[in-house]
């Protein structure tokens, strides 16, 4: 296999500030003359897909071509947010600068566009405004942008009539906005996606076309004899594995005979290329970003725990630092370092507005970090002890990098679990802001628990209730029975004290300690419904360290705008306690 460059982060200059990219170095063995640049799609589908999307970067840069792949504005570590004016054209604008800085940077002058999703709509966009494209691939985007917005309607009617929301901005058209899997557009946004018509746009500079079906649905005729009509030369393929890639985060399947169709098609036209060596060097990789009133810095770093290169990006004041602490979040689950719906990049710039460094990080297989992201389809990875070893290198390099002596921990699912398990080891750790954790003490028999206490369920009215009302299926339903049927046991160690005991004690620990500690939950949390049958919510006096936070909704990773918004006021206040002469934050906490 030909060894490739660590992939380098880039911020460019944008419509709305800092776009943020990262560009492969391609092996220097098999250079092509094609810069190639990776349009991502958009809300949950770009979530999804974005550790297959690394791999198909790797896999194009050992091929030969240079590979720029970059956050559009308000996603992602880009600057800007979803309710930004003219979002669309600041999408276009990103394409033309990682079009520009490509040639720049490599002295390529064939570019080629791979557009997915949305993405592919912002890339026939910009070509129609003039953004100089050789190449096009387009894989599952519809030719208009009005089909796109369409079927987000459709999922997020589908999202609010299962959660039945108590809040009324969490309905998907307030005000004309859409919210989709909690990723919003605006009615600014919405219009100009809905008047891009690929079949009607110029078709500019573009000489060749590949147009990829999704999954078995065809390419658009119209499209096509469009774009031949235009001068251009299609190519149409099969595109099998959209699904599989950007459906199950934890499952993420990269497609790899897209990709070994993609590179055939492109190497068709593309020719050697320059001296591999880069014209220049990428753009530094920190950037200013407007954050409310103020300005903050944001930069990319690396650091090396236990043989594993892992991946973070630092949001820091340009002014004055407010104290000694610096803010970690921590993955939720196989999420990158944006965190769910980008909250952790939202709360990251607020803090670092508000004086605090604050640091989202890529544990080893996750985002953009080193290490095997397919393990995490068995779940129990998550819980690796390895990662708690990463966790702690983690705030080695950021108190040798002076950014702080103390730190609070911020995670949701399993990423509350490792800011638990290093608040119990760690002196540094002041406090630990924990969202719908999955587990707080690893039981290697946590599932057949939980499946036990699901087969007790099932003769229970509520069941059949959330059953009714499609919060839960009728296949998870016959398969507990069926599991139970051949397990009869199970239902003995559903009540078992052990695991809670264990987190009783930790606790203890850390009240002893004076480590802070949050725990906030949405609706139907399993751990919650344990904590609460051992009595822990009732006795709460007995550790004046630990709050209590309830949140809107019962999903899971705090899709509802009225979840999100709590969550972020919920670390502003945390984050804004004053520390104690020793460093520790003052103050008990409130129980809401």
């Amino acid at each position: 296999m030909i060894g490739l460059p660590a992939a380098r982060a880039v911020y460019l200059d944008g419509l709305h500030g800092a776009v943020f990219g990262m560009f492969h170095e391609p092996a220097a063995q098999a250079s092509s003359d094609t810069a190639v640049i990776l349009c991502s799609p958009w809300g949950w589908d770009e979530v999804a897909s974005y550790r297959s999307r690394r791999v198909w970067a790797e896999d194009l840069a050992r091929a030969g071509f240079p590979v720029m792949r970059f956050d559009f504005p308000g996603t992602g570590d880009s600057s800007g947010a979803p309710t930004d004016s003219a979002l669309l054209d600041g999408w276009s604008a990103a394409i033309d600068r990682a079009v520009t800085a490509m040639r720049e940077m490599t002295g390529c002058l064939r570019m080629a566009v791979i557009g997915l999703g949305a993405g592919g709509l912002a890339a026939g966009h910009a070509i129609g405004q003039g953004v100089v494209v050789d190449d096009l691939v387009l894989w599952a985007t519809p030719t208009r942008g009005r089909a796109f917005t369409r079927e987000l309607r459709a999922f997020a009617t589908l999202q609010v009539n299962r959660e039945e929301p108590e809040d009324p901005q969490g309905l998907p058209t307030r005000e004309g906005r859409l919210e989709a899997g909690g990723f919003v557009l605006t009615a600014e946004t919405i219009e100009a996606l809905d008047a891009v018509a690929l079949d009607r746009s110029s078709t500019g500079t573009l000489r060749r076309a590949l147009l990829l079906e999704r999954d078995g649905i065809a390419v658009d005729r119209h499209l096509r004899e469009h774009l031949e009509a235009g001068g251009v030369e299609v190519t149409l393929a099969a595109g099998n594995g959209w699904a599989a890639m950007a459906t199950d985060i934890e499952r993420s399947e990269p497609p790899t005979t897209v990709f070994a169709t993609v590179t055939s098609w492109l190497r068709l036209a593309a020719g050697p290329g320059p001296v591999p060596h880069l014209r220049t060097s990428p753009e530094v990789a920190h950037a200013e970003l407007p954050a409310g009133r103020d300005r903050i810095r944001e930069s990319a770093f690396t650091l090396t725990a236990d043989g594993v290169r892992l991946f973070g990006v630092l949001s820091e004041p340009c002014g004055a630092r407010t104290s000694d602490r610096c803010a970690v979040f921590l993955n939720a689950g196989a999420i990158r370092r944006i965190g769910p719906n980008r909250l952790w990049v939202e709360a990251a710039r607020r803090a670092a507005a508000n004086g605090i460094p604050a640091v989202r990080v890529d544990l080893e297989g996750i985002g953009d970090s080193d290490g095997d992201g397919q393990v995490y389809a068995d779940v129990r990875q998550f819980y690796r002890p390895v990662l708690g070893t990463q966790v702690r290198a983690i705030l080695d390099h950021l108190e040798g990098r002076g950014l702080g002596h103390v730190f609070t921990l911020i995670g949701l699912c399993s990423g509350a679990y490792w800011a638990f398990e290093a608040a119990q080891h760690e002196d540094r750790v002041e406090a630990a802001v924990l969202f719908n954790p999955r587990a707080l003490v690893w039981d290697p028999h946590l599932q057949t628990r939980r499946q036990a206490r699901a087969l007790r369920n099932v003769r229970d009215r509520a069941t059949w209730r959330r059953l009714v009302r499609g919060h839960i299926s009728l296949k998870r339903v016959i398969a507990v029975a069926r599991a139970g049927a051949r397990h009869a046991w199970w239902t003995t160690t559903a009540r078992s004290p052990r695991p809670v005991n264990a987190v009783l004690a930790a606790l203890d620990v850390l009240r002893d300690r004076g480590t802070r500690i949050v725990l906030a939950f949405g609706d139907n949390e399993e751990l919650q419904t344990e904590l609460d049958e051992h009595g822990l919510f009732q006795r709460l006096d007995r550790w004046p360290n630990v709050g209590f936070v309830r949140l809107p909704g019962a999903d899971h990773t705090v899709r509802p705008s009225a979840a999100q918004r709590r969550v972020l006021a919920l670390l502003d206040e945390e984050l804004a306690r004053p520390c104690r002469p020793d460093g520790r934050s003052a103050g008990t906490l409130e129980h809401a």
